[in-house]
């Protein structure tokens, strides 16, 4: 009986552990539907490949980096209108407009192939990089996410609550 019990434990975990994965995925699919979605609105030209492209990047670094996805997706939109080679007068690069001459060195550490700015409008370099550096920001301001973007945008407090609102409205579509 004893055993019985035991395997009928198991099993039960088994089920939930695969339920939540399975969970898991669909709430990926969602979150990238919905990163798509968001991104084709804020940037009519932008193309459709792209726009899966960068969605399915993002989920990754929000994985890697402990990030809720819609954060940094939120963020793209306001930091380059998801223009891959937007740059800023200052020296900002790519869709989360990374300052090179702060980063290179780390930049150039990270992602050894990486030899000049330019290399910073390769998507995933500068959707990796960026949301390194929202982690950053984020843990210096406690987990705060206004507080991380606040630090991420040098105290631009417009941009953090343009970022929290596309996040909110984000969360009601469904995660």
């Amino acid at each position: 009986m004893r055993e019985r019990i035991k395997t009928l434990k198991i099993l039960c975990l088994f089920i939930f552990v695969f339920a939540l994965a399975a969970s898991k995925n669909v709430n990926d699919s969602d979150r990238a539907r919905n990163i798509y979605q968001l991104f084709t609105e804020a940037n009519p030209r932008l193309q459709p490949k792209d726009a899966k492209n960068y969605a399915e990047i993002i989920l990754q670094a929000g994985k890697k980096y402990k990030i809720d996805p819609y954060v940094i997706a939120a963020l793209i939109v306001n930091e380059s209108t998801v223009e891959r080679t937007a740059k800023s007068r200052g020296g900002d690069y790519g869709l989360m407009q990374v300052r090179w001459k702060v980063h290179e060195k780390a930049i150039k550490k990270q992602f050894p192939k990486v030899k000049s700015a330019k290399d910073m409008f390769d998507p995933k370099i500068n959707i990796f990089y960026g949301t390194d550096i929202l982690a950053y920001c984020m843990k210096k301001a406690k987990n705060s996410v206004r507080g991380g973007i606040l630090r991420y945008s040098a105290g631009n407090a417009e941009l953090a609550d343009r970022v929290i609102s596309i996040v909110n409205r984000l969360n009601k579509k469904g995660k």
